[in-house]
C-alpha cells in the first residue's frame, strides 16, 4: 500500500534550494520519498519536542523530516536539511 504525500511550504523551499542544481541529491531525495510512501513507520521516530515526527537520512549528510498520519495513510514532508541544522525546526 502506498501512502499519499502532503508537502509543506518549508520542504518545497528546502527542496528547491538544495536540489535545484544538484541532480545527485535530487535523485537521492526522490528515492527516499518513494521509500517513505511504502513504509513510513520503518524510519526513526524523534524524541520530544519532536514527538510524532520521524527522520530519514539522505545521501549521508542530509535528513528528511516527516510526519506520518496513520489514520489517513498520509506522509507530510516537513523539512529537508543538512544534518547539523535539521533538528532546529
Amino acid at each position: 500500500m502506498s501512502w499519499s504525500l502532503e508537502v509543506s511550504t518549508e520542504f518545497e523551499q528546502d527542496y528547491q534550494k538544495l536540489c535545484g542544481r544538484n541532480v545527485g541529491l535530487r535523485r537521492a531525495v526522490d528515492a527516499k520519498i518513494a521509500q517513505l510512501r511504502e513504509a513510513p513507520l520503518h524510519h526513526q521516530p524523534l524524541q520530544a519536542p519532536l514527538q510524532g515526527v520521524r527522520r530519514g537520512h539522505v545521501g549521508g549528510s542530509f535528513v528528511l523530516i516527516f510526519e506520518p498520519d496513520v489514520g489517513h495513510s498520509t506522509v507530510r514532508l516537513l523539512r529537508l536539511a543538512h544534518h547539523d541544522e535539521a533538528y532546529g525546526i
